[in-house]
Order: C-alpha cells, then structure tokens, then sequence
C-alpha cells in the first residue's frame, strides 16, 4: 500500500460483507481456511449483508462504530474482509477502525506470495501485487500534500502519486517482459512435444481438492502437498506411462477458488496456460465436500475466462476414503483416492482411452485468405506436408487434437477430411 497504514498483529476479525446484488453467500468455513492459510490467527468473525456499499468505508457508519468497539474489547489490529473495496474506502475503514484492513485480494496476493518458490512463480506474484498496488496509489500520500500554489501548481502529494504510478508502470513493463521470456520458453516445448506425438494432461480443480497428492500417486513424485488452501503454486510437469498408449505429460496447476479477482487470473498467464494448451483435463473434485457441486460451477466459469472450456475433460471425484457426500454421488466421474491409491487402474484406463482417439491426421484444405490459421498450424508444430493449388489454397497434412479440431471446424472456408491410414 501507497498510504500510512495502522499496524498489524496476526489475530485478526473476520468480515464477511455481502450485499444484495452479491451472487455468491456467505462462507465462514471457506474463508477461515484462507486466513489460516496465510498465516493469521481468526479470532471474531461477522457475517455482514447491507443493502448496498457504503461509498466511504463499504459499511454503515453505526456498524463502523460497532466493530470498533468489537475490536477494542479483543484487542485486535487486524481486519480481514471478504469482499473488494475501493482504496479510498479501505482507507477511510482504517482511519475509522484505527487497525490494518486486508481485503480478499490483498489476503490471497499474502499466501500467493508466501508459496512462491520458482523464478517463474515469484515474477506471477510480483505482477499481481504490483498490479494490485497501481489500483491504490491515487490519493495515498495525501499526508505529504501541506501546501498549495497558483495556478497549475500541484501538491507534494500529487507529485508523488504521479512517482509512485510512473515507478509501477515502469516495474510492470520489466516483470512483463521477463514472464514473456518465459512463455516463449514454454511455448518452444510445447511445440517440441506437439511434433513429438506426446499428449499433455492438465490437472485442475479447486484449491485443496487433493490435486497434488493425485499428482504424486500417478507419477511418484514427491511434489509439496499439504491440506491447506493454494499449498501448490507453482506448475510442475512430469511424465506418466499409460496403458496400451505409452508415455504422456501431466502437469500439476495452481488451485482455483471463488471468486478468483481477474487481475490474479491475468498475472498467472503463463502458468494458466498449461491449461489451456493441454489436451486433456483432469477436474480433480472433493468427493468429500458437501458443497461439490458450487466448486465444479467455480472451476467451470474460470475454465471458461481462459478459454480452456472446450478442452476434453474427465472428472475425477477424489477423497472418496473420507466418505461420498450425498450430493456427489450422482456426478459423474472416476472415483479414486489419491491418498490410499484406490481406483487408479480405472482412472488410467480412462485416460489411455480418451487420449488414444484424440489425435489423428488430417487433410486441412484453407482458402488463400487463412494466412493467420495456417501459421497458426504451423506453430503448434503440427503439419507433416503442404501443397498449394494454382488458386492459392493450400492443403496440408496435420495431426490435431481434439482443442485444435473444434477450433479449426468452427472456422469458415475450412475443409476436413481425416487420413484414413493415420494411427
């Protein structure tokens, strides 16, 4: 933060604020994890629901009063609420209470920022918390700002927000360019394992749904697993031996949670990328979780923003050692335990099954005018031969997948045919 801030202990309040255009309800449990996650200690937690947000601090200025009080009474320095607000109202709530106030955000960027272990990881947490900060800087060192001239001059605290944005801008611009290096280096092999006919798997789900514990089952890794919320952040990529099929990729990916704020979703680019290049998903569900269902639907919207819901997909419902819940038992999807190793011999079946008829060649016929789509093929590494006809169209011979094909069939003036000989 950009502003004088109280300071903060780790036993802190919990505020969860809703309002009546909020789509998702209160959850205490959900959001206690989180605080524990980050490292804080919740001692007085509030359910909150106003009609609409209070333009200056987000809360009635009765209820302010309230928790002051609450506060005092506990002795607590620390706020954590489960909402967003402005940076002008999370100011004005600090000066009010005389304690830190964290917001949703600001409380996943902590643990996003504690998890980081790889060059990559750390420079997604940068561009996220400097992301963050650029949104709190107008208006932050107003303290600074004692004295006012004439005409066009500017205060002491004007001019140093003005730094202080052009000194993030500049920060932004130089992390930017360092995970760009990174993308490029991904995107190199995956091209590398396009050419090379080997499969790539993507494991997604909600946070601490046993992603990674399944990781380590499959592959007999040793990757950092803990029941915690966002324990893994950075991706890791492992081979995997399937049955009838031979050698495929699977990569392990950060968790997703309700109500992800985008500009995290954006910061983790790279990383989400595995996803969305993958060529099979693995939604790997809490078979134990009575609210299962509302974390398939939160998973689902995020695949949607990254453009990876049209991407092959097998549930897997895990934990099933901790029992069914009653409102999981009709989803469908493997049921396996990734903790006692049950249900595996399906599961990898499956896998060798789905993936096995998901690649074939084909020959693509494109109008002269697809210029854009055929370097796109080209960069996937997956054409094998190109000839061109005296019109300019051009017919190449090319291994695609199921992603590819569903985009290539959706685009107007292109032909398909499969090669009948292809394996």
């Amino acid at each position: 933060m950009f502003f004088d801030r109280p300071e903060a202990g780790l036993e802190a309040m919990l505020l969860s604020l809703r309002f009546d255009h909020s789509t998702a309800p209160h959850n205490l449990p959900e959001f206690r994890e989180l605080i524990r996650s980050a490292g804080y200690v919740p001692k007085v937690e509030q359910a909150i629901t106003r009609h609409a947000p209070n333009p200056r601090t987000g809360l009635g200025t009765g209820k302010v009063a309230e928790l002051r009080e609450e506060l005092d009474v506990h002795d607590l320095a620390l706020v954590i609420i489960d909402c967003e607000l402005t940076a002008s109202q999370q100011r004005n709530l600090e000066m009010k209470l005389e304690r830190r106030v964290l917001t949703r955000t600001e409380l996943i960027l902590t643990i996003f920022e504690q998890r980081a272990q790889t060059r990559e990881g750390k420079l997604q947490v940068e561009l996220a918390l400097l992301r963050h900060a650029q949104t709190h800087v107008v208006g932050g060192w107003s303290h600074l700002d004692r004295q006012r001239g004439g005409v066009n001059m500017r205060g002491a605290g004007e001019l140093q927000s003005s730094i202080d944005k052009g000194l993030i801008h500049r920060r932004i611009v130089n992390v930017e360019s360092r995970l760009e290096k990174v993308v490029r280096h991904r995107e190199q092999h995956r091209k590398r394992r396009h050419r090379n006919d080997v499969p790539t798997i993507a494991l997604v789900g909600y946070t601490n749904a046993g992603k990674s514990t399944l990781f380590n089952a499959l592959t007999e890794s040793e990757v950092y697993a803990d029941d915690r919320l966002f324990a893994t952040l950075d991706p890791t990529t492992r081979r995997i031996d399937l049955p009838n099929l031979g050698t495929a990729l699977i990569a392990d990916t950060v968790g997703f949670i309700r109500d992800l704020p985008m500009s995290l979703v954006a910061a983790f680019k790279a990383t989400l990328e595995e996803v969305s290049q993958a060529d099979l998903l693995l939604h790997v569900i809490d078979a134990s979780a009575a609210d299962a269902g509302r974390m398939v639907t939160d998973v689902q919207d995020i695949l949607l923003e990254i453009s990876a819901s049209e991407i092959p997909t097998i549930n897997v419902l895990n934990k099933v050692d901790q029992g069914v819940h009653s409102n999981v038992t009709c989803m469908p999807g493997t049921r396996v335990s990734a903790l006692d190793r049950t249900g595996f011999d399906e599961l990898l079946m499956t896998l060798s099954t789905r993936l096995g008829g998901m690649t074939q060649l084909f020959e693509v016929h494109l109008p002269a005018t697809a210029g854009k789509l055929r370097a796109w093929l080209y960069g996937l590494g997956a054409v094998r031969e190109e000839h061109y006809g005296s019109d300019g169209t051009a017919k190449l011979c090319v291994k695609l997948n199921q992603s590819t094909l569903t985009r290539l069939r959706s685009s107007p003036g292109v032909a398909l045919e499969p090669v009948a000989s292809a394996t």
